[in-house]
């Protein structure tokens, strides 16, 4: 597999793109609010035994959320009472953004990660990869790393590690190591709440995250960070093959990624053979739909089937990692009856995740025959970063159908007999006036029951969904129909 990471770097935002075997798999962008990975002293402001969590004050507009399972060297079963007291001062890390009324999530548990290592300094094991499979360089690894790293302070080997030589290793630890005592004099020394460790910008991030032998070219519009690439690669003693390019203009219009990102936020997406894939959030979970559309098949209906979930299964990765979707994941794959094509879909999910950076947990099928899964999700999605709520459904997909809110209005109206003066001053949409003006009879039934004379006003600067009655000149409050 090759890949590319293309950034384009603005004033005003910050982005960079995956592109593996040519395709768009994954977009970072960063802003002046991203805080993931950024560590704070803090000072609890509360405390809730209920929810076994308390709200740590970190500066931000709103508290931050820090649950019991996630403060460092607490023994398990313990309450959180008796770890935590408002007002007390906290060294926390935000491992995932604040969204919509949440406040962002923290955790006690620092982690301070470079291109080969993760320092954990709140633990004590030693962690390799998945990802380096050979028993030899593991036990290797592992004896180096115990054999010169501190006590009470744990070490994540990345797969970076696995050609990597032992002096460039224990050189990054050193340095780890020396960042970890400025986070805690700088702990020691300001008041909180305080910013005393900001992670990497998000083109440092790529690169330490994503750097090695995979890595085909690094293209990039400015000619500074061109030059300060080189200098990482050369210190970091990996990709010598890498072909780091300057492009000006918009790079991702010219490599056809821009196009990627409009139809990531899209509900539907086609496949090659003619099925599609449907994408539903909720507050709890993703659920995907995977539907047979255009593709009909040559063979038996099982084949069919077989064929069109493979290829679901290989794009649903893809579009997980595109998407930055996260938490419970629910893939609704077209029933099949033989077991040994359910193994062979589910076999070709699992390699397409071992390409994401992302930990993600494949659970199984369940009762129902949905696939059941996780992905770890820290960064705000693709569609909470381009889309706002419609302020007409807000939300809901859905508005009411015209037919509705004629009735509703004309219902209300007719029951407002009790208004003092003899007319009721009703402003509402242009479209809905004139679908109620074009039934005359209902405008004198309510007039005749009412006694009072009906006026009805087109306002442009009102929803659809939304009118203001009024008697006589004086303005009503402004009603939404619910």
């Amino acid at each position: 597999m090759f890949r590319d990471i293309i950034a384009e770097v603005y004033p005003w935002e910050s982005r960079v793109a995956i592109v593996e075997e040519d395709r768009l798999v994954e977009v970072f962008w960063a802003d002046q609010e991203e805080n993931v990975g950024n560590i704070y002293k803090g000072r609890v402001k509360d405390v809730i035994p209920g929810l076994s969590c308390a709200f740590i004050d970190i500066g931000h507009a709103k508290n931050a959320f820090l649950y019991a399972g996630d403060i460092a060297r607490v023994n398990k079963g313990a309450s959180i009472t008796d770890v935590l007291k408002s007002g007390q001062e906290v060294m926390v890390q935000v491992k995932k953004e604040a969204f919509a009324e949440k406040g962002a999530r923290v955790t006690g548990d620092i982690t301070i990660p470079g291109h080969f290592l993760v320092l954990l300094p709140f633990q004590n094991d030693v962690s390799i990869s998945r990802k380096i499979v050979d028993d030899g360089r593991r036990r290797h690894l592992r004896n180096l790393i115990e054999k010169n790293k501190p006590e009470r302070v744990g070490i994540i080997l990345r797969t970076a590690c696995l050609e990597a030589e032992d002096n460039e290793i224990m050189g990054e630890m050193r340095r780890l190591l020396e960042v970890w005592q400025e986070v805690k004099y700088r702990y020691d020394k300001n008041k909180a709440p305080n910013l005393i460790y900001e992670d990497v910008d998000v083109l440092d991030r790529a690169l330490r995250d994503y750097l090695d032998n995979d890595i085909r070219r690094i293209i990039i519009n400015n000619m500074k960070l061109k030059d300060k690439i080189e200098q990482f690669i050369s210190r970091q003693g990996v990709g010598s093959n890498i072909n780091i390019q300057f492009a000006e203009g918009d790079l991702f219009e010219k490599y056809g990624m821009e196009k990627d990102i409009r139809k990531a936020l899209r509900r539907k997406v086609w496949l090659k053979s003619g099925g599609y894939l449907i994408f539903d959030a909720t507050e709890a979970m993703t659920v995907i739909d995977v539907n047979s559309g255009k593709f009909t098949g040559k063979d038996n209906f099982e084949d069919t089937v077989h064929r069109l979930n493979l290829e679901a299964a290989a794009e649903i990765p893809r579009q997980l990692r595109l998407r930055s979707i996260g938490g419970i994941i629910l893939i609704d794959f077209i029933d099949m009856k033989d077991k040994q094509n359910q193994e062979d879909v589910i076999k070709v999910l699992r390699q397409e995740l071992e390409k994401d950076k992302a930990h993600s947990r494949v659970i199984g099928m369940t009762g129902l025959g949905f696939l059941e899964m996780t992905r770890k999700k820290s960064r705000y999605g693709i569609a909470q970063i381009f889309n706002d709520e419609c302020l007409s459904c807000h939300g809901r997909g859905h508005t009411m159908n015209i037919l509705s809110l004629a009735c509703q209005v004309k219902r209300k109206l007719a029951n407002m007999s009790y208004l003092e003066s003899d007319e009721i001053v009703c402003e509402l949409h242009p479209h809905l006036r004139e679908f109620i003006m074009n039934d005359e009879k209902n405008i004198g039934y309510i007039q005749h029951i009412t006694g009072k004379r009906i006026k009805l006003i087109a306002k442009d600067g009102l929803n659809l969904e939304d009118y203001n009655i009024s008697s006589g000149q004086v303005r009503g409050d402004q009603t939404r129909l619910t």
